[in-house]
């Protein structure tokens, strides 16, 4: 587990993933920027069983509270095969616990926690232009803005352009220095 001020960063266990379906499963709580999408529970706890969401390719941290009710998650995956690098995707679940500062303590967490165990120099994210409280996020946590990337996603019924955001190793602060 990761330890912060505010939130804990843990591996989803299998007592999470009935509590997991329940938030995820309401597209309305997805706010405008999250991708629509409805899961297979049976495909996703087919594919828990096989690695618990965590391998090199891809990794899921629950964001909780330290009371560890359940507020969110980062979805970490490689970038791209040929890219020395890792992309962020974060999400609070419910609207209430959103503007609280609990995302931008997981992002740092997040990524100090990279750079301490993998052998890359850069993670990056991407936002749709008008989320600015995503954008806030990632400034705050030291990421610099790259560009836009034109009609990168195809998102809510059409094809929309991304912002893009990266921080490197050296511009991240050290885990220890994060922990609570």
């Amino acid at each position: 587990m990761l330890v912060g001020n505010k939130v804990v960063l843990r591996t989803v266990r299998e007592s999470d993933l009935g509590i997991l379906f329940e938030l995820t499963a309401d597209v309305r709580d997805a706010g405008d920027h999250w991708p629509l999408q409805l899961r297979s529970e049976r495909a996703a706890r087919r594919r828990f069983e096989e690695n618990g969401w965590w391998d090199d390719q891809l990794g899921v941290l629950l964001i909780t509270d330290r009371e560890d009710r359940i507020l969110g998650q980062i979805v970490m995956f490689k970038a791209a095969v040929y890219q020395n690098a890792y992309e962020f995707g974060y999400r609070i679940f419910k609207p209430d616990d959103r503007g609280k500062g609990y995302m931008s303590e997981a992002v740092s967490l997040a990524a100090a926690f990279l750079f301490e165990t993998k052998t890359i120099d850069r993670i990056q994210a991407t936002t749709l232009p008008e989320n600015e409280g995503s954008q806030r996020v990632l400034e705050k946590c030291g990421f610099a803005f790259e560009g836009i990337m034109r009609r990168a996603m195809f998102h809510r019924g059409r094809s929309q352009d991304l912002r893009l955001y990266s921080i490197l190793r050296d511009d991240t602060p050290r885990l220890s220095d994060l922990l609570a």
